[in-house]
């Protein structure tokens, strides 16, 4: 008992020191409740911004419009066979070219045979 009666100050001023430094860092870690009112109060308003049923409902009809679409583009199977056949009509028409050139030639002989005809 005499040891604490000769350095009680010492002891008082230790328990005041360690108290307030335990009172700085429950300061420093916790926020006040001014800020936690208004940071809930902001996360609040962000879920009411953001987190509407309106919301969902235009995701939703913007995500359904997107799979009609994904639905109607054709296969590659269909469009490979596209490909083939646009290649062959090509392959039809070049050779239709000759023909043409011919009958060209053979209605430009006529042209003239006429006109020279009806001289």
């Amino acid at each position: 008992m005499e040891f604490i009666n000769e350095y009680f100050k010492v002891i008082q001023f230790l328990l005041w020191a360690i108290f307030a430094i335990v009172v700085f860092v429950l300061t420093a870690t916790f926020p006040k409740k001014k800020d936690h009112a208004e940071l809930k109060d902001r996360v609040k308003t962000i879920e009411d911004t953001y987190n509407t049923s309106v919301a969902h409902t235009q995701l939703e009809t913007k995500v359904t419009t997107i799979q009609a679409q994904i639905k109607s583009i054709p296969s590659n199977e269909t469009i490979h066979g596209l490909e083939k056949e646009m290649g062959e009509m090509k392959g039809s028409v070049d050779g239709m070219k000759d023909l043409l050139k011919n009958i060209n030639n053979h209605v430009n002989m006529l042209v003239e045979n006429e006109i020279k005809g009806s001289k």
